[in-house]
């Protein structure tokens, strides 16, 4: 079965998260899809995040399980080439993606992985455990070319048994991410920033990673050093802000009116909020090589996250499950401001167009054709 279209460029079909709601993962999807677009090429995204089931001309939804094989399918035949986002997180998502990839093997093609997030994720890497190893073996060798956001992940797929030609590194970040119309406020939050200093912004989501309690406790301890704080809590989906609400009811007057609660905002908000941010806190670990950390340094606005091993030069770590450790990487920065502004970083390079390349490198593909028998 030939990839291509009639006019023997590949037709593209991205599975992964697509807006709304925004995040990482949806962001550079879609930039890389307008990329791709933009070069001639045929792409379409079948979108499984939040608002999957809404039917929408910009996406392909899916309805269930056998909607989304059946669609997987019916792209296949018409001879796109596969190329599913997965993480170590999910068991539904390593299930999607695996579906895929073996749909792709079993009709003669070599379907693209591009794997996220970085080593503390809950699934990958586990060298200890039998059966995930075997599934995540399973993953890396069915699927013909891998991407993933750092050199350090890409080692730790090699360790799987993997080939390390098959499997390339590109930064989910790109200048790109920092082409934004600034947004103006609304009431409620223009009243917050002109109430509140130092202000730090806090992309979260209602899931064990994001350690709320922890983050909710380092904010009580470092407001009693400087009761002016406030926090933006962001990024909860729609179907996460009620648990998020009823979380924030149970505090105190004073604990509640020191926080902005909002919902997941468009990326133009999103980056308007952040300009405004004394420094962006970042709990999770397991994101690796997290896009908004880098779209805050590139910014020129201080970064304080919980510490994976791949965070960039800049940053200001801490351990992920010390308290402590986060209310005085927080005082810090107060006390040493200009010269942590002095070691922040900038990214340059366009990795939007080089995920594009990637995808549609056809000669890559080719050879992975070849050498599929021996994998």
């Amino acid at each position: 079965m030939r990839e291509a279209g009639g006019n023997n460029r590949v037709k593209i079909l991205q599975i992964g998260n697509y807006p709304p709601p925004m995040c990482g993962w949806a962001m550079q999807t879609k930039l890389v899809i307008d990329e791709i677009r933009k070069r001639g090429y045929v792409c379409d995204v079948l979108k499984i995040n939040e608002n999957r089931h809404v039917k929408d001309p910009s996406y392909v939804d899916v309805q269930n399980g056998p909607d989304y094989l059946y669609k997987v399918v019916r792209f296949r035949l018409r001879g796109y080439r596969i190329n599913v986002h997965v993480n170590g997180q999910s068991k539904k998502g390593y299930l999607l993606a695996l579906a895929a990839l073996l749909v792709a093997r079993f009709t003669l093609s070599s379907g693209l992985l591009s794997f996220h997030g970085g080593l503390s994720q809950h699934y990958f890497p586990r060298y200890d455990s039998r059966k995930l190893l075997w599934a995540f073996q399973l993953l890396f060798h069915v699927a013909g070319r891998i991407v993933c956001n750092s050199e350090v992940v890409r080692d730790a797929i090699v360790a799987y048994g993997v080939r390390p030609s098959k499997i390339t590194a590109i930064a989910s970040f790109s200048t790109r991410y920092l082409d934004f119309e600034a947004k103006p406020f609304n009431t409620e939050q223009e009243k917050f920033l002109e109430e509140h200093t130092p202000v730090f912004f806090c992309y979260v989501s209602f899931r064990p990673e994001y350690r709320l309690d922890l983050l909710r406790q380092a904010m009580a301890d470092f407001r009693r050093h400087f009761p002016r704080t406030g926090f933006i809590w962001l990024g909860f989906p729609e179907k996460e802000m009620p648990a998020a609400e009823k979380y924030v009811q149970a505090w105190g007057k004073d604990e509640r009116a020191s926080l902005l609660l909002l919902g997941n905002l468009d990326h133009d908000a999103f980056l308007s909020l952040l300009t405004r941010s004394t420094a962006y806190i970042r709990t999770p670990a397991c994101d690796g090589v997290s896009a908004s950390v880098l779209e805050s340094l590139a910014l020129g606005v201080p970064v304080i996250a919980s510490e994976n091993g791949t965070r960039p030069r800049g940053v200001l770590t801490y351990r992920e499950t010390d308290v402590q450790d986060l209310c005085a990487r927080m005082s810090y920065l107060m006390e040493n401001r200009s010269s942590v502004n002095v070691s922040l970083g900038t990214q340059e390079k366009d990795n939007v167009s080089t995920m594009a390349d990637w995808i549609t490198n056809d000669s890559a593909a080719d050879q992975e054709k070849e050498m599929s028998h021996a994998i």
